[in-house]
Parts: structure tokens; sequence; C-alpha cells
């Protein structure tokens, strides 16, 4: 009986320290997503639910963590903005909570900014995990848009009232998105309303 024990606990600790860089990202993502929510994170304590939360997941997946990014990682000022840009980046697609208070924050910058517009034509859309569309000037200058929420308009594009000839005004704003293909966040315009001119 104690043999089976024994082999049971190293056969744990083995897998323990075999997770991908992705899968441990994932992981840690999961375990702040539901630490923040527990302690109720709002737009006030986010920095610090953030920090506690990623903290107690890095304990959590100690020997991961040094197996990707090195020992002592929280004295690692490069290492630790990798490891929470990588966390930031999927909580903000599985983190119901998470991504709420974004939107807030976002909705009050937007709202200060001064808003973005386009004149022109749309001469193509593009249909991948988010519909994209490209608006064309009169000075032959392009612009791709995300079309990312629903707004009063958004039924012109979706269901392609809006024909290549016709005149469009976009307005839009411009959002830091990551996007996984480059492994960077990329500033993507965003569109907020169209009219048909």
């Amino acid at each position: 009986m104690k043999k089976i024990i024994v082999l049971l606990l190293v056969t744990q600790v083995l897998f323990a320290q075999k997770l991908t860089k992705e899968e441990l990202i994932d992981k840690i993502s999961e375990n702040t997503c539901n630490c923040t929510t527990e302690k109720g994170i709002t737009q006030e304590n986010m920095d610090i639910t953030l920090g506690v939360c990623i903290l107690e997941s890095i304990t959590k997946y100690e020997k991961d963590v040094e197996k990707h990014f090195g020992k002592n990682i929280i004295a690692d000022e490069e290492k630790m903005g990798e490891l929470a840009e990588g966390v930031g980046a999927k909580m903000a697609f599985t983190c119901p909570a998470f991504l709420e208070i974004i939107m807030k924050m976002g909705e009050g910058e937007f709202e200060e900014e001064e808003l973005l517009y386009i004149d022109g034509k749309i001469t193509a859309t593009q249909l991948e995990q988010f519909l994209t569309f490209t608006v064309k000037e009169e000075s032959g200058k392009s612009h791709t848009v995300l079309l990312l929420e629903e707004f009063e308009n958004s039924y012109l594009i979706t269901d392609s009232v809006i024909k290549p000839k016709d005149k469009v005004k976009v307005s839009y704003y411009e959002a830091d998105l990551y996007d996984a293909k480059t492994k960077k966040f990329v500033t993507f315009k965003v569109v907020q309303d169209i009219i048909k001119e």
C-alpha cells in the first residue's frame, strides 16, 4: 500500500511540472479569474486584486513558472511583465468579471476622447473570427475597420444593407487588441456607428 501511495505522489509531482508555456498561462489565467471573481474585483481595486491573485497563481504553479520564466520572477520586471501580459490577454476573452471592468474603463475613455470619423465607400468585407470591412476615402486612402460590438445600425453591415457603391460615414475608436497570430498588441479601428449617406 505504501508503494502505491509513493508512486501516486511521484507521478503527481512529475505531471505538475510538465505544463507547456501556453498551458501554464491558461492555468494561471483561470486561477486568477476565479480569485478576482471571489474577491469582488472592481475598477477601484483592480490593480491590487489582480496583483494578489496573480502572485497566488504563481505560487500554485511555482515549478512550471520557474521552468518557463526563470527563478524569482517577481524580482524580474521584464519576465513578470511578459507573464502578466499573457494572463491579461487571456482573461480579456475568458473572464467575465475582468472583461466587464475593462469595458467600463473603456467606455469612460471613449467618452472623453474626440470621436473619429471616416467618410467613404465600403470596398470589401472579410469574415474570420470577427468581421472587418474596408472603407476607401475619395482621396484613395483605405481604412480597415473592425466590427467588435453591437450598436444601433450594425445591421447595415451584418445584413449587407450597404452596397459597395454606397457612401458611408463611420465613427470609430481605436483599441489596442492582442493579435494571436503576431503575438503582439495591434491598434484596430473599431466601428461605433455607421450612417449610409
